[in-house]
């Protein structure tokens, strides 16, 4: 007669090492995972910013001016991809006005409640409406000497409004916006109105 195979299992400090080795991985993938996620959404605002970029000079060489922020009342045109629109009809510089990733969460949802509905897209304004039919005499220092300026709300979510600057220096979820300004404007910017 043959004897009867034991039959084996694991033990109970097996099992615990075991879950407490897939736990030590889990801390190390889950927030490298995280910021990978965030360094893309930075890289993608980056990116579109540098089309809006390129689009905004394809349409000044047209046009000789850009896309005004205001109109002829000194009202801001809202919701802010409207200032934009113009890059997409009647000739495409762009196929249409990009999302900022980070105005908006899952489809539909608001990140920040308390911004203006109208912030919908990245945040363009330009010195030429703002002097001549916003009847400012100087220029905001958070876009101070550049023909526009375009804003990302930037990892905090949170619109600045050029106002602060991120820095991945100091963390991938710091203050600040993401922010691209154009060439040095003729008007008015000497270099005692330059920001620092």
């Amino acid at each position: 007669m043959n004897p009867k195979p034991q039959e084996t299992a694991f033990t109970l400090i097996e099992l615990l090492i075991v879950v407490a080795i897939i736990g030590v991985l889990a801390a190390i993938a889950v927030p490298n995972f995280l910021n990978a996620q965030m360094r893309a959404k930075i890289a993608g605002a980056e990116s579109d910013m540098r089309n809006i970029d390129t689009a905004l000079e394809m349409y000044h060489m047209d046009h000789g001016k850009y896309p005004q922020w205001k109109d002829t009342n000194g009202v801001n045109k809202n919701p802010v991809n409207r200032r934009l629109i113009g890059l997409t009809t009647p000739v495409a510089y762009m196929s249409s006005v990009p999302q900022d990733p980070f105005v908006y969460g899952v489809p539909g949802a608001r990140l920040d409640n308390t911004q203006h509905e109208a912030y919908v897209t990245y945040d363009y304004v330009e010195a030429w409406s703002t002097i001549h039919w916003g009847k400012e005499p100087m220029l905001n220092l958070s876009y101070r000497c550049s023909e526009w300026r375009i804003n990302s709300y930037g990892p905090d979510y949170y619109n600045h409004t050029g106002t602060l600057r991120y820095s991945p220096s100091n963390g991938l979820r710091s203050l600040g916006d993401l922010i691209r300004t154009g060439p040095r404007a003729s008007y008015p910017c000497d270099d005692s109105l330059v920001g620092k």
